[in-house]
This record gives C-alpha cells, sequence and structure tokens, in this order.
C-alpha cells in the first residue's frame, strides 16, 4: 500500500470522526454517532468518484449524471440514518424527529470533506515548457504547447496539429516528440495527445472532444493506468 493511499485513508478516517462530532446533536452517544459516520463514507466515495466520471460527459447526459449521483448519496445516507433508528434507539417513535436529518445537510457534509479532500490531495503538476520550436514548411515555426491537440505520424513526417484544427507538417519522429513534450501521452505508434483534452471512452482516446483515435495494445495497459490514476487523484 503506497503511502498517499495511506494519507487518503487517514484523511476519510478524520473526517469520519469529524462527521460523528456533529451528528452528536441527534446520536448522543459518541461511538454510535461515529458509526453512523462511518456509513457516510460510500456516500462520499459515490459523490466522489460519480462527479469526476460526469465531469467527462458533455451537455444534458453530464447534469442527468449528477442528479443520479445526488440521489444515490442521499439513498445511502438515509440508510445510515435508518441504522441508527432500527439499531440505537431501537424503534423508538419519540426518538425519531431527533435522528432525521436534512438531506441538503447531508449533501454539505458530504460535499464539504470530498471538496477538502480534493484539495489537500490534488496533484501538483510540474512546471510546463510553454512553447516549442519546429521547422515547419522549411519556416521555424514556434508553437504554443498548451495548445496543441495531439501529434500524428504518417511515415516520413508528423503533423502537429492545434485545437483549432491548425496543422504543422514537420521531419521531427514521434519519439522524438514524445522526449520533448513532458506529459503528453503515447496511445498508439501513431499517436501522441496532449492529456489536458484527452477523455477515454473504450478502447479509444476522444481529443477535444472532436477526434478519436484507437488505443494499440502496445499502450493500452499504459494508457489505461494513466486515465485510472487520473480518476483517484
Amino acid at each position: 500500500m503506497n503511502k498517499h493511499l495511506l494519507f487518503k485513508i487517514g484523511y476519510w478516517l478524520i473526517a469520519s470522526v469529524l462527521i460523528a462530532l456533529l451528528l452528536q446533536n441527534s446520536i448522543v452517544n459518541f461511538w454510535n454517532a461515529w458509526l453512523i459516520a462511518l456509513f457516510f463514507l460510500p456516500a462520499a466515495l459515490i459523490v466522489k468518484f460519480g462527479v469526476e466520471r460526469a465531469n467527462l460527459l458533455k451537455g444534458v447526459k453530464k447534469w442527468i449524471r449528477y442528479f443520479y449521483i445526488a440521489m444515490l448519496s442521499l439513498y445511502w445516507g438515509y440508510i445510515a440514518i435508518a441504522v441508527a433508528y432500527w439499531y440505537f434507539l431501537e424503534l423508538k417513535a419519540d426518538l425519531l424527529d431527533k435522528v432525521l436529518i436534512s438531506p441538503v445537510f447531508i449533501w454539505l457534509i458530504i460535499g464539504f470533506f470530498v471538496l477538502l479532500e480534493f484539495m489537500f490531495f490534488k496533484k501538483v503538476q510540474p512546471k510546463e515548457q510553454e512553447t516549442i520550436t519546429i521547422y515547419s514548411d522549411r519556416k521555424k515555426t514556434t508553437i504554443n504547447i498548451e495548445n496543441l491537440a495531439y501529434i500524428e505520424s504518417r511515415g516520413e513526417f508528423t503533423l502537429a496539429v492545434l485545437v483549432d484544427g491548425k496543422e504543422f507538417k514537420n521531419n521531427m519522429r514521434i519519439s522524438e516528440w514524445k522526449q520533448r513534450l513532458n506529459g503528453f501521452l503515447r496511445i498508439h505508434r501513431s499517436f501522441l495527445v496532449n492529456p489536458r483534452y484527452a477523455t477515454l471512452n473504450g478502447n479509444e482516446v476522444v481529443v477535444n472532444a472532436q477526434w478519436n483515435f484507437p488505443i494499440s495494445r502496445t499502450y493500452k495497459q499504459q494508457v489505461l493506468s494513466y486515465f485510472e490514476n487520473s480518476v483517484q487523484l
């Protein structure tokens, strides 16, 4: 188990204790409140990973996914409340109103700690080089790396394609591009993509929501690992 994962586990254990303190207005015994707080953690994971997945979608599908995430997290939150009512309070009707928690309060608790986790464990990106200079059509050309969408190898030459679709034909090999472009992702012997604009869609990588490129067997594990780690972080 790596250190990063241990820190995350430690964070959520601390978060569960803080949630238990918030719940003590309804559940007097701290240990009972803490057990209920532990039941809230799956709801937090639903929000965390659900939102990250939803952000890869566009338009109405994204908002529909957000709605389902909200409902599912609320449902799980009330499962935790039901445990408190059935187990700790032994189905005492006069105490039911004490364990009923506003859905807004549940979302605030979960949302706060998910956002806080994101801020604590946000991956610090190394400072990237800003431009790269190449020869295209016998002219020296300087390209802003942030605007590069992907590099395509076409045998004897490569194409550097910007997000606006502009192309620069040059004689650099794709392996040279890979060495010069820190952080770019090789997905195929013919394609090198800017992960800033890339999303995973089955066996393809979609760049800037307009170019679909296949993932070759050689790079498949590397590509899948990259996107899995991006989601976790």
